[in-house]
């Protein structure tokens, strides 16, 4: 599934594909990193959790940013990399799980236009939020 984004007022905009009955409880920034005895492979370089707006729960949020969530477990410490992964936490009905992540490329970012309810992936297809939401299972089902 492929996690939307777009730059506004220079800050990056995440959509993460969500079902009706889930919400977002956090989201990290991960970069890859090379060299043995680093653990999984991976360098957290910022995570927050506590959305603070319903549209944030719904999956819409800036990275980096203490508008978007109450909570900065981890904050930025150094510039974002050209390439780098977002992941959250998702959940409903109480339960909280991984929903997975997405690959964000910001020189894509600035080589596309898009109106004011659309975003690119990482492939550089451009999606609305309601097509990023569509890429769920509970979407093709509850059409049926």
């Amino acid at each position: 599934m492929d996690f939307g984004y777009r730059m506004e007022s220079g800050e990056l905009v995440v959509a993460v594909p969500l079902c009706p009955a889930e919400n977002i409880h956090g989201a990290v920034i991960e970069t890859a990193v090379d060299g043995e005895g680093r653990g999984d492979g991976f360098e957290t370089l910022w995570s927050a959790s506590g959305p603070r707006s319903p549209q944030v729960s719904r999956g819409v949020f800036v990275v980096d940013s203490m508008r978007s969530f109450t909570t900065q477990e981890k904050a930025r410490s150094k510039p974002l990399p050209k390439v780098f992964y977002v992941a959250t936490r998702t959940g409903s009905a109480g339960e909280v799980k991984e929903a997975g992540s997405g690959t964000v490329d910001l020189g894509r970012l600035t080589s596309v236009e898009l109106a004011d309810d659309e975003f690119v992936t990482y492939e550089g297809k451009v999606m609305t939020r309601e097509e990023i939401n569509a890429q769920r299972t509970c979407s093709k089902t509850s059409r049926a």
